[in-house]
């Protein structure tokens, strides 16, 4: 299963950049008139998030089924 780390690689300065304006912005876009994102790093926390989405998702219901099993063996 893919790790967070996989789905928020750190290899690059633009790839580092995204994720501290990710981190950033839940604060900083709200309160200062001066925060900027370009429509590059946006699209790409866009398809970011989207993987994570999935992550989740597939996580989600892998645990799901463990615990279906789990109550029918029972």
């Amino acid at each position: 299963m893919p790790r967070l780390r996989d789905v928020w690689p750190h290899d690059t300065k633009f790839q580092k950049r995204c994720f501290e304006l990710l981190r950033a912005a839940y604060v900083k876009a709200r309160y200062s008139r001066h925060y900027r994102i370009t429509d590059e790093e946006l699209a790409y926390l866009t398809e970011r998030i989207e993987v994570l989405r999935q992550v989740v998702v597939d996580a989600s219901e892998k645990r799901i089924a463990e615990l279906r099993k789990a109550v029918d063996q029972a």
